[in-house]
């Protein structure tokens, strides 16, 4: 991981973050900030690289300020599961619970801004505005995992396949792309591993692509490229996912994870 500090530069390079107006310290007010900058560091992950490891002690704590963090659970027998995802602006960790209960990992590369755990929770405990920035910001990422677990009920293999595009396709994100605009055409780029996305949809990566490529041959998708999925038909990939997405694919950008 590459990390700098923003001691010297906090307030400037905060004020120029992606996600300052979604996270967080965006519910703060100003000397809680102030001091919050001060604590935090920037940081990189690489994709693949683990970011904190389920079983350990967490000693920091994090925001999403690029790319997807990956919350993964492991069995005992060692199988692992991707559970959801984070996007810029969601909070990776747990205040006040030492041991972590999942790993996360990043999905693709990743920047983040880390603080200490131990210096956050003392902060959020005497801070009531940052206290509420995290009460909201957690409540929103559970009611992400709910939506996300409502999006997958009762749905087959290419109904998950194709809920899942057309989620993507109705979410805007202004710090990471997932949707392109190639003249009239929409196109999403999935950015994750076929693995990685097999797993959050509960399939082998092999069942993902026969169900891809199953959409593509009636005419809802075309694949451009393994990473690259034009929509031609977003009526015909609603049909195709089964029971209605209404109230799920409005839901903002940090929608799953």
């Amino acid at each position: 991981m590459t990390v700098v500090s923003l001691q010297n530069t906090s307030q400037s390079i905060c004020n120029e973050c992606p996600v300052k107006d979604i996270a967080l310290c965006h519910y703060a007010d100003s000397a809680t900030r102030s001091e919050l900058c001060r604590l935090l560091h920037s940081g990189s992950f690489s994709r693949g690289q683990s970011i904190i490891m389920q079983g350990d002690t967490a000693k920091t704590l994090g925001i999403v300020t690029s790319g997807v963090v990956k919350t993964v659970f492991m069995t005992e027998d060692g199988d692992t599961q991707v559970l959801g995802l984070l996007f810029p602006g969601d909070f990776v960790g747990r205040a006040f619970e030492p041991e972590m209960r999942f790993s996360y990992e990043a999905a693709t590369d990743v920047t983040m801004c880390s603080v200490n755990r131990r210096s956050f929770e003392s902060l959020l405990s005497r801070s009531p505005s940052l206290e509420h920035g995290y009460l909201v910001t957690t409540l929103a990422q559970m009611d992400a995992m709910r939506s996300w677990t409502c999006l997958l009920r009762g749905r087959t293999a290419r109904q998950r396949v194709a809920a899942y595009l057309l989620y993507r396709s109705a979410t805007e994100d202004t710090a990471d792309a997932y949707v392109e605009t190639i003249g009239d055409r929409l196109v999403l780029n999935l950015r994750l591993s076929r693995i990685d996305l097999a797993s959050l949809l509960d399939m082998t990566p092999e069942t993902f692509c026969r169900c891809l490529h199953a959409l593509a041959d009636q005419g809802a998708v075309h694949v451009c490229a393994p990473h690259l999925i034009e929509v031609l038909d977003s009526a015909r990939l609603e049909d195709l996912a089964g029971p209605s997405l209404e109230g799920l694919v409005e839901y903002p950008q940090r929608a799953v994870g």
